[in-house]
């Protein structure tokens, strides 16, 4: 897929007609870097509240300098100010990157789905190192062409599925090679989402707009997607169960929850989705949905089937366990092995004593720990060099997988998919969806 270049910073301000906006606040000295140490990585900060918070305070804990803050909500960019009172705000990420510019090492991008892959690719074209919240990008082509992107620029990348960097999916990966499961053919993954999540899904149309906040850029909120009025049944969050904006409770959630089996067993590209929903809405994902993804085998495995419940439906308990609001169980021939990429547990369900007697057998070490938090291990990648533990060339195929299935819900019906090509077999309607719709002028998508 052909990779688009960017133009320059002061080009593409000045065609989207931005040179001159955007909220600014700059302390005395800024450019100069008198406010950060050298040894410091200097980031700068898109989307400030909800996740964007968590994202941000892990960065600056982890040992980097937050220098600027982005948000369209005026709101929420007071409440960032506040406690990163050195950092120069901005209600434009565009303005932010012209004006801090060299300054920048590193971007994270904590925005809603639709406007990940415009923020993130115009940050790596710039050459700066960049960690994405899941599931990444908002289509699989942008997946794809970011991926390209920041391998071609060298920049060291990070997915927010925190699990990635926890100690319990490397243990059970080994166990797994070990052989203490036996043959693993089936995995099952769930989620009550969006049941507590905080949006809706399964909406037959947008819902009743009204006036713009004060303190909202709705133009700015919207980005690449074409315009409409805005909406509180959208922002703030609720644009998760919306197809225009968001990727569902499966895009949500099974980037933790998925990513267990996806590590342990080594899984590619499935080549066949199916999708069990209770009926299908032209602007919102499901209330419930059992998406299947079939994996083919490989030299050291034999095919595994992965199936995905969200919206209340979870699968059969096990015997000897039980089952949480989300997690993921691998079926071994031995025993079911309890995994969550979201709470970072690891629970075999076997009794007191057959867990004595897998533990006596437990493999040594094969795998590196990660040391401190997943926001740690991309700013040691950055200042020491190499990768993160979920660097875009990982993180990208598996974010590839989530979003077949989101495909899949949207219409309802099973696909084939060719992953060496890159489209659904057969199916032209799927294969529109690859792509996101032609952006507005002064985005990406």
């Amino acid at each position: 897929m052909k990779t688009i270049h960017s133009p320059s910073r002061r080009d593409f301000l000045k065609h989207a007609g931005l040179a001159t906006t955007g909220l600014l606040i700059l302390p005395s000295g800024f450019l100069r870097g008198q406010n950060a140490p050298s040894n410091r990585i200097n980031v700068a900060s898109v989307g400030v509240a909800g996740m964007g918070r968590g994202d941000i305070d892990g960065i600056s804990n982890a040992g980097a300098n937050i220098i600027g803050l982005c948000d369209v909500d005026a709101r929420h960019l007071a409440g960032a100010k506040k406690r990163h009172s050195r950092a120069a705000v901005f209600s434009d990420y565009r303005v932010m990157f012209d004006k801090l510019g060299k300054d920048i090492d590193a971007v994270s991008v904590s925005t809603p789905d639709h406007t990940h892959f415009t923020v993130a690719y115009s940050a790596v074209d710039l050459g700066k190192h960049v960690y994405v919240q899941k599931p990444l990008c908002h289509t699989i082509d942008q997946v794809r062409r970011l991926t390209k992107l920041a391998i071609e620029r060298k920049v060291v990348t990070q997915m927010g599925n925190q699990g990635q960097s926890s100690p319990h999916i490397r243990k059970a990966k080994e166990w797994y090679e070990a052989g203490l499961l036996g043959k693993v053919s089936l995995v099952e993954a769930w989620s009550n989402r969006p049941q507590g999540g905080g949006w809706k899904q399964g909406l037959a149309s947008y819902l009743p707009t009204e006036k713009t906040p004060d303190t909202l850029d709705w133009n700015l909120w919207l980005g690449p997607v074409s315009e409409r009025p805005y909406s509180p049944a959208v922002h703030p969050f609720k644009w998760r169960g919306y197809y225009e904006f968001g990727c569902g409770a499966l895009g949500d959630m099974a980037i933790h929850l998925m990513n267990d089996a996806y590590y342990v067993l080594d899984l590619t590209a499935p080549t066949e989705i199916e999708v069990d929903i209770p009926g299908k809405s032209q602007v919102a994902y499901p209330t419930a949905s059992t998406v299947t993804f079939h994996f083919p085998g490989n030299d050291k495995r034999g095919p595994v089937k992965v199936v995905w419940y969200d919206g209340g439906r979870k699968p059969k308990t096990p015997k000897m366990g039980s089952l949480g609001a989300n997690g993921s169980i691998l079926h071994g021939d031995d025993f079911v092995l309890s995994l969550c990429g979201w709470g970072n547990t690891f629970t075999p369900f076997v009794s007191k004593e057959t867990l004595e007697e897998l533990n006596s057998r437990a493999p040594r070490e094969k795998y590196k720990r990660i040391k401190g938090s997943h926001y740690k291990n991309w700013v040691e990648a950055i200042r020491n060099g190499g990768q993160a533990t979920s660097h875009f060339a990982y993180s990208g195929p598996f974010a590839e997988v989530i979003l077949l299935g989101v495909i899949a819900q949207r219409l309802g019906r099973p696909l084939k998919w060719n992953a060496q090509k890159g489209e659904f077999v057969g199916d032209p309607e799927a294969n529109q969806l690859i792509k996101a719709p032609t952006p507005r002028r002064g985005f990406y998508a």
